[in-house]
């Protein structure tokens, strides 16, 4: 065939393709579960690079990293065993806010700074409490691993005293950026996220929407194996992580609902320093353990032929603030309603909880088809701070909005249908509710500003367009704590 046939013949086809492609609609034509869409003659010939967000004042915030941390390892284990109650003095630097202040402030509700108050003043007293101020940081797959919680805790327990890295499942599904576990025996995970096994009769998951047994869930009408069972767990600090939350001078266990008579042991560093024996109980039991210096490693060991449910261990200060990592692999904010609600008051009680954040909104957007159907999760997610409200009377929430994420359409990366109207419906249902509201997607720099943070050096944000990298949840983490300590400043200048 001549060159001017073979010609021709490419020009034909390539006609063809372009008429087609004007006759499909613009966002392709679906096929089952398949859309096929042809770009436009524009977009072949006269392709244009995508503009980039500009995250300029974003990426000259200054955020702390673990390695260069206020206190060393060896100045906060002499800080903290001699317990200090001097309160520090507040510093607020407003100059840090600047260019961001409107971009990251926090939404307030009708009642205004009134509505943060409760946690204002625990958080001013912290250093001289007899126990930490408790904020429980619930969220999807963006904190897993204590990523954006570790960054805010220390932010915390530096200004405002406290140590450890609060709540920590025995088993889980990544490993902890600030402590490190080793498990012996055969520990199984039961997540309020999983389809619960038929021997599970109840829905008692506690605080963490996850507990921990060595030995199979045995109904009540079954009887026991008669087999002993051993199982441990090690703790020891992340040598990476935050110096406060490497030094802990408590433990807590939160355990129970055992059938047979149980012995548990505690070794510190390789002593053990207690060993007892624990009648069968239903109910919640909580062992508490003090040290008089910060430990290297504790190792709980249990033995018996009914595991308990463990529902988590808390490492943490005398006094100050702890602050507790609880994510949920796919979670959307509502799965609460499937945890026996007795139990999770208890824990909370036990907790002593001060402030309770909730960071979803990211998991629900795949399965939008509609506005509608946005507004109607927002609804739910109120339902939820509701359930909340009667769980804690008094106690603050603070509802993080989901951020910036994209999908592929053509050659660009573009923020996902229905984000901002899941913000829009969360914001509007949790001020409804007197929660207050921080706008992730919009202190990221809206919309497609998720490419950008791709796009950065280093990279803010994974190449899958919807989680952060280390650096992007320190970003995060220092964005959120800016416009949470604007709020307690402008209480604390309020004050006499």
């Amino acid at each position: 065939m001549s060159p001017v046939r073979v010609l021709a013949f490419l020009c034909a086809v390539l006609l063809v393709l372009a008429l087609i492609g004007q006759l499909l609609p613009s966002d392709g034509l679906r096929m089952g579960g398949f859309t096929v869409a042809f770009p436009s003659v524009k977009e072949v010939l006269f392709q244009e690079q995508q503009q980039l967000v500009d995250i300029s004042d974003i990426l000259a915030v200054e955020a702390d990293s673990a390695a260069v941390d206020t206190l060393n390892v060896e100045e906060v284990a002499e800080a903290v065993a001699v317990e200090d109650t001097t309160p520090k003095p507040f510093v607020f630097d407003a100059s840090k806010l600047a260019p961001l202040e409107e971009r990251i402030r926090m939404h307030l509700p009708e009642a205004g700074h009134h509505a943060l108050q409760p946690f204002f003043e625990a958080l001013q007293r912290a250093q001289s409490a007899k126990r930490p101020i408790r904020i429980l940081h619930y969220g999807d797959s963006q904190l897993e691993g204590d990523r954006i919680t570790a960054y805010v805790r220390n932010k915390l327990q530096t200004q405002f005293g406290g140590n450890g890295p609060g709540l920590i499942p025995i088993a889980d599904i990544v490993p902890h950026f600030s402590v490190a576990r080793a498990l012996t025996g055969d520990w199984q995970r039961y997540s309020v996220m999983t389809k619960k096994p038929k021997t599970q009769q109840h829905d008692r998951f506690g605080a963490l929407s996850a507990f921990s047994r060595f030995t199979s869930i045995v109904p009540d009408t079954v009887p026991l194996d008669t087999v002993a069972h051993t199982a441990s767990f090690t703790l020891r600090p992340e040598k990476r992580c935050y110096g406060r939350a490497q030094q802990w001078q408590v433990c807590r266990l939160f355990y129970g609902w055992h059938r047979a008579p149980l012995t548990l042991r505690m070794s510190v560093d390789g002593t053990e320093v207690s060993d007892e024996v624990i009648e069968p109980a239903d109910g919640l039991l909580v062992r508490e353990w003090r040290f008089d210096t910060p430990p290297k490693e504790i190792t709980i060991t249990m033995e018996g032929t009914d595991s308990p449910d463990v529902f988590g261990v808390s490492l943490e200060g005398r006094n100050g603030v702890a602050m507790d990592n609880i994510p949920a692999r796919g979670a959307a904010g509502y799965e609460f309603r499937r945890s026996d609600q007795a139990l999770l008051g208890r824990m909370y009680r036990e907790l002593d909880v001060e402030l309770m954040i909730l960071q979803y909104g990211g998991n629900v957007l795949p399965n939008l088809k509609s506005k509608e159907e946005a507004e109607q999760y927002g609804r739910f997610f109120g339902a939820q701070i509701g359930r909340f409200r009667k769980l804690l009377p008094g106690v603050p929430v603070i509802v993080i909005g989901p951020s910036d994420m994209s999908i592929k359409e053509g050659e660009d990366y573009v923020t996902r249908p229905y984000l901002e109207d899941v913000r829009d419906a969360m914001k509007a249902n949790a001020l409804a509710q007197g929660a207050a509201f921080w706008d992730m997607y919009d202190a990221m720099g809206g919309r497609n500003s998720m490419v950008s943070w791709v796009q950065a050096d280093p990279p803010l944000a994974a190449e899958d367009y919807t989680h952060f990298s280390p650096q992007g949840a320190r970003k995060v983490g220092e964005l959120f704590y800016t416009a949470l300590i604007n709020e307690f400043a402008a209480y604390h200048q309020s004050q006499p």
